[in-house]
């Protein structure tokens, strides 16, 4: 759609181009000399919106001033950046009075509406965004009534290759009467699905149907209640590779596999068939190799991956060995094949021995270098990757490494400023036939010819300041050794230097002079600046809502500040960075054209801006849950998000609101302002806990993976006992209400590659809460806590997940006696499965014990099982030290289990189960849990 329309206002551009070359031409005749522009009017018509914003735009945007004399040039690049500006669809220029000395110009604008919003209804299964991808048009974007029809086969197209026979869609538009934007409605009928009626395999000998199908996502849907049974072609698609892969796996590696699907276009019913080709089965064995294992040659094979049509798999496999033992020192390798075909219980296998001659193993005996004297004979051996035989590495000669070593010895010198270093090898080999093995005296004779240096370094085309600042960050320097890649890095160091105090177009062009001894070079930077340039205004289009103060808050470069390339690349990146925005796109009128202001126009889509959740489910730990949540990501336009939520479960309840402010006073720090009630009774605790509050958030990222935060809360928290318990002697006052402020400084580390669902990287966290009681000293201290988390594949489908956690109450004043709902729990789905929520530790009354200092650590293991599926092995260990009342040993206790979880696209649900590994008596052996999420 951009691409049409381009091609529009390009093919406008021209036209006005031309009308613009012949208008002045026609009057030539009448007129002496160029005359002077008394006034230049616009005109803005068809607008319900704001003219005078487009007026403006318009008028910065023309490059004819009043006073100056007419200038073609200037008119015809007025009309192309009005033309580019993409904010007019018709500009018309009435012909003036060219016999007058002064004239006035007339420029008659008709602005493009804006589609301010799409609305889809009818849209599932497929989600909102995955239509809008499917269109030429989005919120923000030009309206043209003649594209609304053009987006009705483009959606038809995906809910067709969703298996809808023939879907309908109606795609219109609503004019908004107070700003001439339109809303445009997409209407979805689906319609009609060829629904699976079975499906059937045939030519299956390995493998039975069942387990089979197991692997067909076409068919799994059947397998559960309301499963949708719709055919799907790419789906299906799918199924073949996926099958395809499997038989390779097991060996069949020329398998051939195809589908076919009978539709009954009546009754709307598909019959699916698959055809399966198995071929040989594979048995692959390798003979005569001594240096590797066959697990390590294995590796080599790719048939798994690629199959075997005309034997390519099996050559590039042999090729693959072959590289493998000449990269270990083994020259003279041979690797042969024999193989013999048979049959095995009515199945044909193809059993191929992998036959390989490995014959003698070079390896690097010793290494000497001559003819070095500006480079220590220690760093040149640094530089090579040819050794003798030693802790790192084997000593294997390689003469494809060997030579790579020698270039990197080259580049050495090259640093040094010896641009005609020569380096010649000469090996004399020893044999030994008793172990099959061949030595190598490797002796590295260096000719390092003579050191260029810089004798001088000119620099033209600036002035004495600008020079003085240049030298600063040049490289190259008199009496340095003299580098041609030095050279061309000083060339783009000054180009960016001189480009950053607003010349845009620099030129840099550095040549260097050599003396006729090879001993010195003339190093010379000519340097032209081009036109200087300054940032000119911003002009944004398609933000209905977003104020125009968002964006220039998101500028790293105000306007009249010279044109820096970097800080506008930094102030678009800032602006897509917007919450309250999906995209936006971004042109510079003036920057191609080499003028001294370059505009920056802002093309915007915005998010919806008003969103709900809601949600539920059960674990362990809540049992029964509900949640909701409802929001505005950008608040009064000002990019505030602004939400109210709620949840209830089992164990009680929780409101909240608040209001984030992505950019606190103008700074890159977010702030969060929220109030908060709940009731809370965990499981096994004999209290629960009514509280009410407020905070105030601060967060900052800084070094892409770290996170700093601090927050403010003020809470008002009342203890009370469950299941009309009475208070035990002497704890009354535990139970009084009382006042907590708060204050939390944090640090956050993570390097995951996955929120939902991590498979490598490190997430780290520390945080102390300085508590304060307002009217009670028991609230009186410091909370450390700290959690590392740490994940790692070694192979594909598993996953290590590695989890320690530490943290440490420390009071402070009169007081040492800590409240039960400030105290550590552990036990249950969230830290240390097997146990009961919160009963790791416990007292004589069988009631949770809380204490001052938690350890916990723990392993897990995750492997995938394909078709959404992953069964997990874990241990956990953990200790409840400094309890209130120690009735109980603080000694560690451990668990171990399984868990098989299914993986969302929100994130994985499932089942845990743990075994207490030192189960006390009267304790059961252990626990099942279920949760949504990992755990950790």
């Amino acid at each position: 759609m951009q691409r049409k329309i381009f091609l529009f206002l390009r093919m406008a551009g021209v036209w006005l181009w031309a009308a613009a070359a012949a208008w002045p031409a026609q009057a030539q005749e009448h007129k002496v000399s160029e005359p002077i522009i008394s006034r230049i009017f616009i005109e803005i018509s068809e607008t319900p919106g704001d003219g005078e914003y487009l007026e403006k735009m318009a008028r910065d945007l023309i490059d004819l001033k009043e006073g100056e004399l007419f200038s073609e040039e200037k008119f015809r690049r007025s009309v192309d950046r009005l033309t580019a500006s993409k904010m007019f669809r018709e500009i018309d220029i009435p012909d003036p009075d060219w016999t007058k000395a002064e004239i006035a110009l007339t420029f008659r604008l008709v602005p493009f509406r804006r589609i301010r919003d799409i609305k889809i209804s009818g849209g599932f299964p497929l989600l909102e965004k995955e239509i809008l991808n499917a269109m030429s048009i989005y919120p923000g974007d030009v309206f043209d009534e003649k594209k609304l029809a053009e987006q009705e086969p483009s959606i038809s197209k995906i809910f067709m290759a969703e298996g809808y026979i023939a879907p309908k869609i109606r795609v219109s538009a609503k004019e908004e009467p107070e700003n001439g934007s339109y809303t445009v409605s997409v209407d979805i009928e689906k319609g009609a699905y060829f629904r699976i009626e079975d499906l059937r395999i045939k030519g299956n000998q390995a493998f039975s149907d069942a387990r089979l199908k197991m692997r067909i996502k076409s068919w799994q849907s059947s397998l559960f209640p309301g499963g949708i049974r719709r055919l799907v072609n790419k789906n299906l698609d799918n199924d073949v590779k996926n099958l395809t892969e499997f038989y390779r796996k097991k060996g069949y590696a020329d398998v051939l596999i195809h589908a076919d699907a009978e539709k009954d276009p009546e009754k709307k019913t598909a019959h699916i068939q698959i055809h399966i080709d198995e071929g040989p089965r594979y048995d692959i064995a390798f003979e005569g190799n001594r240096e590797f294992w066959d697990m390590t040659l294995k590796k080599d094979l790719v048939l798994a991956e690629r199959g075997n049509k005309g034997d390519l798999g099996l050559r590039r496999s042999l090729r693959n060995i072959r590289d493998r033992y000449r990269k270990a020192g083994y020259a003279q390798v041979q690797v042969k094949t024999e193989e013999e075909r048979k049959e095995k219980k009515g199945k044909a296998v193809r059993r191929i021995r992998i036959v390989i001659e490995e014959g003698p193993r070079s390896l690097t005996q010793a290494i000497a270098i001559s003819g070095n004297e500006a480079v220590e004979s220690e760093k040149i051996a640094d530089q090579m990757l040819t050794r003798t035989p030693g802790m790192i590495a084997d000593g294997e000669f390689v003469p494809d490494v060997l030579e790579e070593d020698k270039k990197a010895v080259a580049g050495l010198y090259l640093k040094q400023g010896y641009l005609e270093t020569e380096i010649k090898e000469k090996i004399r080999w020893k044999q030994d036939e008793e172990k099959n093995r061949n030595y190598a005296d490797i002796h590295l004779e260096i000719t390092e010819g003579i050191q260029t240096r810089v004798s001088d370094v000119s620099v033209t085309g600036l002035d004495e300041t600008e020079e003085a600042g240049v030298r600063k960050v040049l490289g190259l320097k008199p009496g340095e050794p003299f580098r041609e890649d030095l050279l061309r890095k000083d060339e783009s160091s000054i180009a960016e230097l001189i480009s950053e105090k607003g010349y845009p177009h620099v030129q840099v062009k550095g040549t260097s002079a050599i003396s006729e001894d090879r001993s010195l070079a003339a190093v010379s930077y000519e340097i032209d600046k081009g036109p200087y340039a300054t940032a000119g205004q911003v002009w944004i289009s398609g933000n209905f809502r977003t104020k125009r103060k968002v964006f220039l808050n998101e500028l790293e470069i105000k306007e009249g500040e010279p044109f820096s390339l970097k800080k506008m690349m930094e102030s678009n990146r800032n602006i897509r960075n917007i919450s309250a925005l999906n995209s936006a796109q971004f042109s510079f009128p003036g920057l191609k054209e080499k003028e001294d202001q370059v505009d920056m126009l802002v093309s915007a889509e915005e998010k919806k801006p008003y969103y709900f959740q809601i949600g539920g489910g059960y674990d362990t730990a809540r049992e029964f849950f509900v949640h909701s949540k409802v929001g505005d990501r950008n608040l009064f336009g000002m990019n505030r998000e602004a939400w109210v939520g709620a949840e209830y479960s089992m164990i009680g309840y929780r409101g909240e609101m608040g209001i984030t402010e992505p950019r606190f006073l103008g700074t890159r720090v977010s702030s969060t302002l929220s109030v908060f009630g709940e009731e809370t009774e965990e499981l096994n605790k004999d209290y629960g806990l009514r509280s009410y509050g407020a905070s105030l958030g601060f967060n900052r990222s800084f070094w892409e993976k770290f996170r700093a935060g601090l927050v403010f809360r003020y809470e008002y928290r009342e203890q009370y006992r469950v299941n009309d318990k009475t208070i035990p002697a002497g704890e009354e006052d535990l139970y009084e209400p009382r006042s907590i402020l708060v204050t939390t400084p944090s640090l956050i580390y993570n390097s995951t590659d996955s929120y939902v669902r991590p498979t490598k990287g490190l997430h780290a966290s520390a945080s102390v809460d300085i508590s304060s009681g307002v009217d009670s000293d028991q609230d009186d201290f410091f909370k450390y806590r700290a959690e590392a988390r740490y994940f790692y594949t070694p192979v594909n489908r598993l996953t290590f997940a590695v989890r320690g956690r530490y943290g440490y109450i420390e009071p402070y004043g009169s007081q040492s006696r800590i409240s039960d709902d400030q105290l550590f729990y552990l036990g249950g789905t969230a830290d240390i499965r097997g146990f009961d929520e919160n009963m790791l530790r416990w007292d004589a009354a069988d009631d949770p014990a809380g204490g001052r200092t938690e350890i916990l650590g723990s392993l897990e293991a995750r492997f995938d099982l394909g078709m959404n599926f992953e069964l997990a092995t874990f241990y956990d260990i953990g200790s409840i030290k400094h309890t209130e009342k120690p009735d109980h040993a603080d000694d560690f206790r451990s668990s171990a289990g399984l868990g098989l979880r299914y993986i969302t696209p929100i994130g994985p649900i499932g089942f845990m189960y743990g075994w207490k590994l030192d189960r006390e008596e009267g304790e059961d052996s252990g626990k099942l849990h279920f949760s949504v999420g990992y755990t950790f």
